[in-house]
């Protein structure tokens, strides 16, 4: 059976992590496929940056789940 602790882990390294990091490659070749394409269109390089700051933020949320997994293995007492 598994402890709390293993249960938190598993959570973080296997489904968190990889969503955020994975979802955040998708918008990266996306964002790169936006400033390829835009030919100088401000509207689009406007878009291919907004969606360069959602990956970053997926990276950062990610990234943090990480850290949360330390803080809430010790607010459990694990």
């Amino acid at each position: 059976m598994n402890t709390i602790d293993q249960i938190i882990s598993n959570i973080t390294n296997w489904i968190v992590l990889p969503f955020f990091t994975g979802l955040a490659v998708v918008i990266f070749i996306y964002a790169g496929i936006l400033f390829a394409i835009s030919n100088g269109d401000p509207g689009k390089i406007t878009r291919a940056r907004q969606a360069v700051i959602i990956a970053i933020v997926g990276i950062i949320i990610g990234v943090a789940a990480k850290f949360a997994e330390g803080f809430i293995k010790y607010l459990l007492g694990v």
